[in-house]
């Protein structure tokens, strides 16, 4: 047992609900990539249920109603889409003032992890995780690679997670 005593402690289950900003996935005018990812949760996450899936466009307002909405139903949200740096990149705007708390051990990781993957490049993202309410949000990159890198990380520590945001 560490310092703290706590740390094994968990939720056995937990809900996630995906929110994917695209702006060209919502004309239709791009394949959503990141519908079979959460469609076959159950094998990358085993203690995940997929609770909801929404696709929206790169609207601050709509990106903060769907989190606010989601928060109420899902224990963690995955906000995929809008981590970049262009003008059209506002879901880190949109959750940031609604958290309770962040969590920026989250996107320090993530960034680490992607630099194998992508070199450089990994820096411009500004993925970052939240509680809302009692959920954790997730702020990721809109690429595949990037929920799948995500996933692995959200699902190894969103049991103890979830433990310790609902104490």
């Amino acid at each position: 047992m560490g310092a703290h005593g706590h740390e094994h402690l968990f939720v056995d289950r937990f809900s996630i609900c995906f929110i994917v900003t695209s702006d060209s996935v919502l004309r239709g005018l791009k394949t959503d990539e990141i519908r079979p990812i959460a469609e076959n949760l159950g094998s990358l996450c085993p203690k995940a249920l997929l609770n909801g899936y929404v696709v929206i466009g790169n609207s601050m307002g709509d990106i903060r109603k769907a989190v606010l909405d989601n928060a109420n139903r899902c224990d963690v949200i995955i906000v995929s889409g809008g981590t970049g740096i262009s003008r059209k990149d506002v879901s880190v705007e949109a959750v940031e003032p609604v958290a309770d708390k962040a969590l920026p051990g989250f996107g320090e990781l993530f960034r680490a992890m992607s630099y194998r993957d992508v070199g450089a490049r990994a820096y411009l993202s500004r993925a970052s995780a939240y509680v809302v309410n009692s959920s954790l949000v997730f702020v990721v990159p809109g690429n595949p690679s990037a929920v799948k890198l995500a996933l692995e990380i959200i699902c190894e520590m969103a049991p103890h997670a979830l433990y310790e945001a609902r104490r």
